[in-house]
């Protein structure tokens, strides 16, 4: 199995969202207009352009060829250039390298030795640290270099994935934060209609209605009608023949292909009805009482600092409002800040959002200073995992997890830690043939015991393992994630549900 190519899926993914495009003059078609140089040995070459005219020649020796791009702190950076070298002797490095405003420098990332004597790629896909002003990005030379360095086509993406504007939620959030294993009623829960060999379309909901409130397309615009669009039987409901509600068929999912990825963003139907029956998984309990510093603080009314801390999931990637699509509901990591507000009755409540899309939990654990440390922050919520289980064993894991908690507590001594385990992948990503999946799906429930065994003083557990396993049985996977590794509205706000519940005792 090629792992690259697997977290390179999901980094792809992560760049089909918005994107600003921060560069000038990328092909240096306009000189060095937008670009700052140093060295003796850099100029304009017409000759060895990979594309249109012109390029960068650099050397012999040393040079620099960079470009100062304003960013905002915890920014997801992508950015790209190509370079050759004229001999295999000659060496260059690409770099990006992260200021405040006073100038600092706050991180560096730094490729490695660039000596292909043909157009190669480099570039990085990163985040910025906390109190990021700008960034500069570019190309440097070897010193000791006796040719030339060639540069072209530069690609810069700045705060990868924000919405061009804050569109606020056309979704009820209160409604949306009421535990779906308290009351009787539920509030848009996700069905995708689902199709198999040629018959109607049908979905479980989670429980057994006594009474259906409403059927919605996702967006919310478009209510339905019974006995014209749909039918209930029991907790099945049945889209029928000449209903415009959306449906999947069997034949819409690639079944033969290894890691089959898919897309169903706002392709659900919601359905907001009322139950008698309980629910019968996992409950997310209270545990302020591990958490005393934290609580304290939220008691007291007392400034509070969340540090998030992953990857996509953590980032938000495939709610609708991370998307950018009605009904716009906010990342599970601000519906649990918000709720807390509303919980705790003030508003001096901080979230920080330090997720990367793709990252996995050694590139965590190795930058967890730089992301999290210099937060200062009160709680850390740590939300990886999704893309660790191809390589890392629990073990593996647990050890990661640890470091990062050392590293921060080093830092912040009175910091605590909330420890996600997160929701299972779609198990139609990866075929039964397959002889890694077993090994996959352990992992993944590995990582939800060694998380569980690493609850302390100061340290508790969400087990969305565990959760996810039971909604799937009961309903199916495709009904709650957009994607076989990302959760869609539905699993994000049992996410959000209960991380609250840690918190404040719903009794």
């Amino acid at each position: 199995m090629n792992i690259g190519k697997i977290i390179a899926v999901v980094a792809v993914s992560a760049l089909l969202a918005t994107n600003l495009h921060a560069q000038t003059n990328v092909g240096f078609e306009n000189g060095f207009s937008g670009w700052q140089t140093s060295g003796k040995n850099i100029s304009i070459d017409n000759s060895n352009a990979r594309n249109g005219k012109s390029c960068v020649k650099m050397g012999p020796g040393y040079a620099v060829l960079s470009q100062h791009v304003p960013t905002v702190p915890l920014a997801v950076i992508q950015f790209t250039g190509y370079v050759k070298v004229s001999d295999t002797l000659t060496k260059a490095y690409s770099f990006v390298r992260f200021f405040n405003a006073q100038h600092k420098q706050l991180l560096e990332y730094k490729s490695g030795a660039l000596k292909k004597i043909t157009y190669d790629q480099t570039g990085n896909y990163t985040l910025a640290p906390p109190f990021t002003a700008y960034m500069e990005i570019g190309i440097a030379t070897d010193a000791q270099n006796k040719g030339n360095v060639y540069v072209d086509d530069f690609d810069i993406q700045n705060n990868v994935g924000a919405p061009k504007v804050y569109r606020a939620p056309t979704c009820n959030l209160d409604q949306y934060m009421r535990p779906f294993w308290k009351g009787d009623t539920v509030y848009n829960e996700t069905v995708l209609l689902y199709s198999a060999g040629g018959k109607p379309a049908i979905g479980k909901l989670l429980y057994m209605p006594s009474k259906i409130l409403s059927v919605k397309k996702f967006d919310l615009y478009t209510t339905y009608k019974s006995g014209v669009d749909y039918k209930v039987d029991g907790n099945v409901i049945e889209r029928l023949e000449g209903s415009s509600m959306p449906f999947k068929a069997d034949t819409s999912f690639d079944r033969k292909t290894d890691l089959a990825w898919y897309n169903t963003q706002s392709q659900w139907v919601v359905v907001t009805y009322i139950h008698n029956d309980k629910w019968s998984g996992p409950i997310p309990q209270y545990k302020g009482n591990r958490m005393p510093r934290t609580i304290a603080k939220l008691r007291a009314k007392q400034p509070l600092k969340i540090a998030a801390y992953g990857m996509s999931i953590t980032r938000g990637m495939d709610v609708s409002g991370y998307d950018d699509v009605p009904p716009y509901m906010p990342t599970y990591v601000s519906l649990f800040t918000e709720q807390l507000k509303k919980d705790y009755r003030y508003k001096d409540i901080q979230l920080y959002n330090a997720g990367l899309p793709g990252s996995v939990l050694d590139w965590g654990a190795q930058y967890a200073d730089e992301y999290i440390s210099a937060l200062k922050p009160d709680l850390v919520i740590l939300d990886f995992g999704m893309n660790d289980f191809w390589r890392y064993k629990p073990d593996q894991f647990k050890g990661y997890i640890q470091t990062i908690m050392q590293k921060v507590k080093a830092k912040c001594p009175k910091v605590e830690f909330i420890l996600l385990s997160n929701m299972k992948f779609d198990p139609d990503y990866v075929l039964d043939s397959d002889k890694n999946k077993v090994w996959y799906l352990t992992n993944m429930v590995g990582y939800s015991h060694v998380l569980k065994q690493l609850e302390t003083l100061g340290a508790v557990n969400l087990n969305m393992t565990e959760i996810s396993d039971v909604i799937y049985h009961k309903k199916k996977a495709k009904d709650c994630i957009a994607n076989p590794l990302h959760p869609n509205d539905y699993i994000a706000r049992w996410y959000a549900q209960g991380l609250t519940a840690l918190l404040f005792d719903l009794k």
